[in-house]
């Protein structure tokens, strides 16, 4: 088998044995405070920055990923990594940020 070959091979390997092994999932704890101000960012972008894709009026916009994440990733509890995110897609769209509580 050639070098080239073999690498190939061993590296196609490791990919999947890395895809069979159970994945952990770090759980990050945020304050019930962050979680409401986390949603209220999320609300206001997918409301007035974010693509709809429902909306008929979306058709050909191509979503924002990283808005979508930061979204995502606030559904799931992990606010600290969502709210710089959510706020920094808000003030460049000149959208004024809702009052922390």
């Amino acid at each position: 088998m050639r070098p080239t070959r073999l690498l190939l091979a061993a590296a196609l390997g490791l990919s999947l044995l890395a895809c069979t092994q159970p994945q952990t999932r770090t759980t990050t704890t945020s304050s019930p405070q962050d979680l409401a101000y986390c949603a209220k960012l999320s609300d206001l972008y997918q409301r007035y920055v974010g693509a709809n894709p429902g909306s008929t009026g979306m058709d050909g916009v191509t979503p924002d990923v990283i808005g979508g994440e930061a979204v995502a990733k606030c559904r799931e509890g992990d606010a600290k990594a969502s709210i710089p995110t959510l706020e920094r897609l808000l003030r460049d769209a000149d959208m004024t940020l809702p009052p922390r509580s």
